[in-house]
């Protein structure tokens, strides 16, 4: 019984990726809320219950947020890569290969260790996205959709890597985007979680810690620990992805 628990660290990185960044100041500041207080609430919560995690930084938000990232690393949670900035990696053509190159750079210069795992940072991947990463040494991807457990993904050009799918339903965004309650929420959350886990065992949640989709407002941290907890009750205990990822592939012989 596994379950991860993955941040996705999207801050001003969304608007940027469609305007002027010099613009986006006295707009809409739910990506700023990030910066100022929302992902130290989500690390302060951590700490607090205990739980380690996986981050997955786009890289030009880890230049955004230096001491931040730094954070991370020495609260002891690993640092996937999220893309560089937000782009559609199944529209990127033969661009493909210098953006995630540069990404892959950037994050293993500010953190003195290469990252091993990725996360389209809107989605979506190119039939070349797997290959690319696999020779940047990756060992786990976690951008689909398409099952409930992890598989391998040597016939998508990933030999020795291991998908870890990630679930809509297990994702703060997919229920805050839709204005439900905080209560309904956690509850949609919950029921998720528990299904994942009496069916295949694995279950990965998934946050943000903006104010508008995501879980770093002050009255939504504690459900990390609830949902955390109801895991626990199923026998299912947090794990890092890149120590799931490395015992699976131990099992599996790569």
């Amino acid at each position: 019984m596994s379950l991860l628990l993955t941040v996705n660290v999207h801050g001003i990185g969304p608007e940027a990726a469609t305007m002027p960044e010099a613009e986006l100041f006295g707009r809409d500041a739910h990506g700023r809320y990030t910066a100022r207080i929302g992902l130290s609430r989500v690390l302060d919560a951590l700490d607090e219950y205990g739980l380690p995690a996986t981050f997955f930084w786009p890289s030009s938000e880890a230049r955004r947020m230096p001491a931040l990232l730094e954070r991370c690393l020495g609260e002891g949670h690993e640092i996937a890569c999220h893309g560089r900035a937000f782009e559609d990696h199944a529209t990127l053509g033969t661009e493909e290969d210098a953006v995630l190159e540069e990404a892959h750079e950037t994050l293993a210069r500010l953190t003195g260790t290469a990252p091993i795992g990725f996360r389209s940072p809107t989605g979506t991947l190119s039939e070349r996205t797997i290959p690319i990463l696999h020779r940047l040494g990756y060992r786990y991807d976690s951008s689909f959709l398409d099952d409930d457990a992890p598989y391998p993904l040597a016939e998508h050009g990933g030999a020795g890597m291991v998908e870890l799918p990630l679930a809509e339903g297990l994702t703060d965004a997919t229920h805050f985007r839709r204005r439900v309650t905080q209560d309904r929420a956690e509850a949609l959350l919950g029921e998720e979680l528990t299904a994942l886990l009496a069916v295949e065992g694995y279950a990965c949640l998934t946050v943000h810690p903006r104010a508008d989709i995501g879980i770093g407002r002050a009255a939504r941290l504690p459900m990390l620990k609830r949902l955390t907890d109801l895991a626990a009750k199923r026998g299912a205990q947090p794990i890092r992805c890149d120590a799931l990822a490395g015992r699976i592939l131990k099992e599996w012989g790569g």
